[in-house]
């Protein structure tokens, strides 16, 4: 576990979808998927408070981001 000193996860409809160590990296790829994203600064330092967050994308879907680790 050394390895992954962050773990951060996007799920939606009881699925993960997206998932990285690296929170930009994580950024870029659920951009991807789930549009209307909020930039990376911004989950920067959401995340550094708390672990877990909901986001509506565009079309109505539901997506959950955590870190994991």
């Amino acid at each position: 576990m050394k390895d992954f000193p962050n773990l951060y996860v996007a799920q939606t409809d009881n699925k993960v979808i997206v998932f990285g160590s690296n929170l930009k990296d994580f950024v870029i790829s659920l951009n991807s998927v789930a549009k209307n994203l909020k930039p990376y600064m911004f989950y920067y330092r959401l995340f550094k408070k708390i672990d877990y967050m909901g986001h509506v994308a565009e079309d109505g879907r539901k997506f959950y981001l955590q870190k994991v680790l």
